[in-house]
């Protein structure tokens, strides 16, 4: 199983601020053909962290719990097309993710 892409759809705080919630869209590629999922991923929020790279890594998380991830039976990989978080002309700030570069 490849990671193709992952893009946060969605994202907001909760009214403390001590939680990011949203969707992120996960695109696999499997034996048998493509899978695109959205996952409701809430993580705890961060001053070091931001936001999305934080809902990506919960995102990250539920793919790797999937049952056939975790029985070994596939192993998760990681597309090559995968581009750093990051804005283009920019550094730092955590803006775009994957190769689609789509932003919530």
């Amino acid at each position: 199983m490849t990671l193709l892409d992952i893009v946060v759809l969605s994202m907001a705080f909760t009214a403390m601020g001590d939680e990011v919630f949203g969707k992120v869209q996960v695109i696999l590629a499997e034996d048998d053909g493509t899978r695109v999922m959205t996952l409701q991923c809430r993580a705890p929020a961060s001053r070091r962290i931001q936001p999305d790279a934080i809902l990506i890594g919960e995102a990250i998380r539920q793919v790797r719990r999937m049952p056939e991830v975790l029985s070994g039976e596939v192993r998760l990989k990681f597309s090559r097309s995968l581009r750093p978080i990051g804005k283009a002309g920019r550094t730092g700030r955590a803006d775009r993710v994957g190769s689609s570069g789509h932003v919530a």
